[in-house]
């Protein structure tokens, strides 16, 4: 965040300065009021290209595997451009090459799914995901495992044959990119 304002500051004085240099261009001739108009609009600018860059970039971050499981986007009042095409405020991805099988023909994995969301810390959660039962849990402290690969005190969320995680970890269903 903190380098998120240092840019928009910098594109501000940098607006600031293309009016001023415009105006001394012109003899004075354009209006008096284009320097801080100028600088508005860099800012704002800024801001919006900062916010599209932002999805594309925290992928650049994950594994070259990375596969999303989910995205969602912002469409606010506020940020008209929005309804013309929302940008990617969270998405939740997870990388096949980090996929682990509990125990060898036991249908469950374990995977680290990536969080990520605007102006927040990525969080990175490791998740069981039962192909047979079709549902998914998170991974705790004091989860066991059996000789089968079978887990002891899970508690199972998820939607069935629904959920993004389970539907593309147990290959149900192509990612969503």
């Amino acid at each position: 965040m903190l380098w998120t304002l240092i840019a928009v500051v910098f594109a501000g004085v940098a607006g600031a300065g293309i009016g001023i240099g415009l105006r001394k261009l012109s003899g004075n001739r354009l209006p008096g009021g284009l320097p801080p108009v100028l600088a508005g609009a860099l800012m704002l600018i800024a801001t919006v290209g900062q916010e599209y860059a932002w999805y594309p970039n925290n992928l650049d971050d994950l594994p070259s595997d990375a596969v999303v499981l989910s995205e969602r986007e912002q469409q606010a009042a506020w940020q008209p451009w929005t309804y013309v095409r929302p940008w990617v405020r969270g998405f939740i991805a997870y990388s096949p090459g980090d996929m682990v099988e509990t125990a060898e023909g036991s249908d469950m994995f374990v995977i680290q799914v990536h969080l990520r969301e605007r102006w927040q810390p990525g969080i990175i959660r490791p998740v069981l995901v039962d192909c047979t039962g079709l549902r998914r849990g998170d991974v705790t402290g004091d989860m066991v495992f059996d000789a089968t690969g079978q887990p002891e005190g899970v508690i199972w969320i998820g939607e069935g044959p629904e959920d993004p995680v389970v539907r593309t970890v147990c290959g149900h269903d192509a990612p969503a990119s």
